[in-house]
């Protein structure tokens, strides 16, 4: 078990709570070396050079949360599959969720229509037959589903996905989309296109027409955590869900370091030791915390109250 985490083990394991604002915590499982930020830097094919990981830091996460009686949706990457094929089923087996974070990590834009299909299809074959269950939702690396990329919508709804979790109403150089729903709706490439459920990330608008991401990953390390926090509470008070999400490796301070550009190591390894305190202040909150395929009907129901949005550019 990875220390940071493993030194939750006194945390006094707390009820299930029924009652509360709806809060679907996810982790996107993908090794350290995955990562965009080593994108050019470690190529595929040198993937199998760096030790994984990421079974040692996911077995930690889920010993986290079986002490706080949580339970999450787990994006797994097919990679990841592959090369642990134990894994989806063992975090399946532990009342978890397990949906799709593609299978080789790489962003939409580096894909066509015809190598994303591939993609997802190997993603979904994979896990539905280690699991022996349905994937239903389906989030990209790098939250790189944007208008340039909208087509990949209308492979998501041909392949039989319920629900994605790919567009972060945010600006940010590589993502983001700065004028979609910060609450439930539905989605299509086009306006009068086949539609599907989308459910983003968490932001915090501290004024109207503002949009902070504080949903998890770089944010929840590197900024305070009064950020994260007014979000919730902002999401609660709009009766929003709020959908968080975390990576395995961000709770690995150990975890060998990458060659990485100056920038990069700064957010990739700032805050790795103190992300597993703030993840259990986060955890003890009284909510109702439940993987996103449990509560598809009340997202859909929220989502049918507002007009769809079209992400064609």
């Amino acid at each position: 078990m990875t220390r940071a985490l493993h030194e939750t083990a006194h945390i006094h394991r707390l009820p299930h709570t029924p009652a509360g604002p709806l809060r679907c915590l996810t982790i996107d499982v993908e090794d350290y070396f995955h990562i965009e930020a080593a994108h050019g830097t470690i190529t595929p094919q040198q993937w199998d050079d760096w030790p994984s990981r990421v079974e040692r830091n996911v077995d930690a996460l889920l010993s986290l949360l079986a002490h706080f009686g949580r339970r999450a949706t787990f994006f797994v990457l097919g990679d990841v599959a592959r090369r642990h094929p134990h894994l989806a089923r063992h975090i399946a087996l532990a009342g978890h969720e397990i949906a799709s974070h593609g299978t080789n990590h790489q962003r939409l834009h580096r894909l066509t229509p015809a190598t994303f299909c591939a993609d997802l299809l190997t993603s979904q074959h994979l896990l539905e037959d280690q699991t022996g269950r349905c994937v239903l939702g389906y989030r990209a690396p790098t939250f790189s589903l944007v208008p340039q990329t909208a087509w990949a919508l209308d492979t998501l709804i041909h392949a039989g996905f319920q629900y994605d979790s790919s567009i972060f109403p945010v600006r940010h150089p590589l993502y983001g989309v700065p004028a979609a729903p910060c609450r439930p709706y539905y989605a299509s490439s086009r306006p009068a296109g086949p539609r599907i459920l989308e459910v983003p990330p968490l932001v915090w608008e501290p004024l109207p027409g503002s949009k902070l991401p504080v949903a998890g990953g770089g944010y929840f390390r590197l900024l305070p955590l009064w950020f994260m926090q007014r979000g919730l509470c902002q999401a609660a008070a709009r009766n929003h869900p709020a959908v968080l999400y975390f990576h395995p490796w961000e709770f690995d301070p150990d975890m060998p370091r990458l060659p990485l550009r100056l920038t990069a190591r700064w957010r990739t390894y700032t805050g790795l030791r103190t992300a597993a305190s703030r993840l259990q202040r986060i955890l003890r909150q009284p909510a109702r915390w439940s993987p996103i395929a449990d509560v598809l009907d009340e997202l859909r129901a929220a989502a049918a109250e507002h007009p769809p949005y079209s992400l064609a550019a």
